[in-house]
Parts: C-alpha cells; structure tokens; sequence
C-alpha cells in the first residue's frame, strides 16, 4: 500500500493531493543523522522524486533558508527543476533562517531578508515555473516575517502561517508516552478544525533525540573526529528530546482520523528529516533508500 492508498483509505472520500515534506539543507555541512548520500547530487535529487512519486506523493515541499543558504537553495532549485521533468508539483517553506540571513551574512530576523530572498532571480523561476502549485502557497514556519508586508509586495503569492494555513505536529512535555500522544492528536485535531487550513499533515513518529557531542559542535567533520557520540536524553537542536511514539502504525491512524475528506492538500510530515526521525511512513521509506546504492547512481 502505498502512502496515498493509506491517505484514502483513512479518509474515505478524500481526492486532493499528497504533498512529503523535504528537508532542504542536508548538505549544508552541519551535524545530520545518517544522510547516505550528497544531498544536491541530481543523480540523488531524482532517486528522491522518483521514490516519492511511487509513494503516490504529487507534491514536493521544500524547507528553504532562502537563497543566502547556498546548499540548500542549491537543492530547492535542482529539486523544482526536476520536478518539472518527473510532473510533480512544488512549493516553498520558509524556514527561520531565511528571515536571519542576508547578504551580509547572518542578522537579526526581519522582513527585508525573507523579502531579499523571494525577490531574488533564482527563487522567481521556481516560483514562476510550471511545477509550483498553481495556488501559489508559500508557507511560513514562523520565521517572524510580517506575512501581511509580504503579501503586499508578492501579491501573486498566498502565505500560509503555520498552524493556521497548514499544520504542524505539537510535542507536549508529558511523560507518559501514550498520554503524549494523544495531546498531540488533539492539538492536530484543533489546527484541521480550522476551516482556513489549506494543508493538512501527519507523521509517523518523531525522535529528535541524540544531541550530537561534544556539545555545540557544528560540523559533520568535527563530530566524526570527536567519535559520533550523542546524548541521547537532549534533542538535536538543545533541550530535551522530544519523542512521539508510532504505536505500530496506530499513531499515524489518529492523526489522519481529524482531518476532513474536504482538505485539499495532506502532507507527510517528513520525507527525509533524519535528524528528527519523522521521516515517514519511516519504515518503509528507510527500507526503500537503504535498498538504493546511492554512490552507484
């Protein structure tokens, strides 16, 4: 079955479209979890497409930290591209650091940087070629940005915020596991309650568990120099870790039972963020790229 067919068979009724987040900055030198491969590789930018295509996936969402994050705008613009050639469809996440940097290098969050960035040459012909969605969203994970100064200087564009226009999974800080669970299903349930909400999501499971060590190391280089030791009771990005259990498939189930068969767009939550190990269904898009001889392609 694929993620689709589990899509409507969950959500009887349903016909819009399957959209998987992609992660867009795996090759951006930093500290990731296991990424098999170079992540702006076209050869591996099409290997992707194509798995996900499979998966009945018509939608690629790109996590994008704007054009001053060269690796991961790299990977935006080989990926829209492609998905030209493969008949997919796009569309752009702005990530927080894309309203941090700038051409000076990193600022304080602003406006004008996320503004820079959609406004440069690059980013129009992705917003401008014939994958991009034709409703021309343009989702906001809370980057701080004035959504409203944005849509007044791309009036073309639609920008979603997030938990509003699209939804994102809550981590609760309870112990209990199942109990966690659940409010997170809940709070879900609150956002696809929304009748503004253009994408729906759900995840498998999530563990950003596994603080890379020593503490504050930032490079891929430098972490397999130190032993590729993590502690696994903080999480990736500092604090606590967070973990959201499957519950062998249970978890997923409840999350796509509060979403309305009238939803346009439902998105997996993620294809590929390994560092955060929601990638998902996990299972089986990890058997499918561990069964890819990635330095063959």
């Amino acid at each position: 079955m694929t993620s689709k067919q589990l899509v409507q068979t969950a959500i009887p009724g349903w016909q819009g479209r399957l959209a998987a987040h992609h992660v867009g900055y795996l090759a951006d030198g930093h500290v990731h979890r296991a990424v098999p491969y170079n992540a702006t590789d076209p050869k591996v930018v099409a290997k992707k497409l194509e798995l996900m295509q499979s998966d009945g996936v018509d939608i690629v969402i790109e996590t994008w930290q704007g054009v001053y994050a060269q690796s991961c705008n790299l990977d935006a613009g080989l990926t829209a591209a492609m998905c030209v050639e493969f008949g997919m469809q796009f569309m752009l996440l702005l990530d927080p650091w894309c309203a941090k940097l700038s051409a000076a290098g990193e600022t304080s969050p602003s406006t004008a940087n996320v503004a820079a960035s959609l406004a440069a040459a690059s980013t129009q012909a992705i917003l401008n070629s014939s994958a991009y969605v034709p409703e021309k969203y343009v989702l906001d994970f809370n980057t701080g940005a004035s959504l409203s100064i944005l849509g007044a200087q791309f009036p073309s564009l639609k920008f979603l915020a997030m938990n509003q226009g699209f939804s994102w999974i809550s981590i609760p800080t309870i112990t209990d596991s199942p109990l966690r669970n659940v409010a997170a299903v809940s709070n879900l349930a609150a956002q696809h309650a929304n009748p503004v909400m253009k994408v729906a999501s759900f995840c498998s499971s999530f563990d950003d568990s596994g603080m890379p060590l020593p503490a504050g190391v930032s490079t891929q280089a430098a972490f397999d120099a130190a032993g590729g030791q993590r502690d696994l009771t903080q999480s990736v990005w500092g604090g606590p870790a967070r973990i959201l259990e499957s519950f062998v498939g249970e978890f997923a189930l409840q999350q796509l039972a509060t979403i309305p068969a009238t939803m346009p767009i439902i998105a997996i939550l993620t294809w590929d963020d390994y560092d955060e190990q929601s990638s998902g269904p996990r299972e089986k898009i990890v058997a499918e790229e561990q069964n890819v001889n990635w330095s063959l392609l």
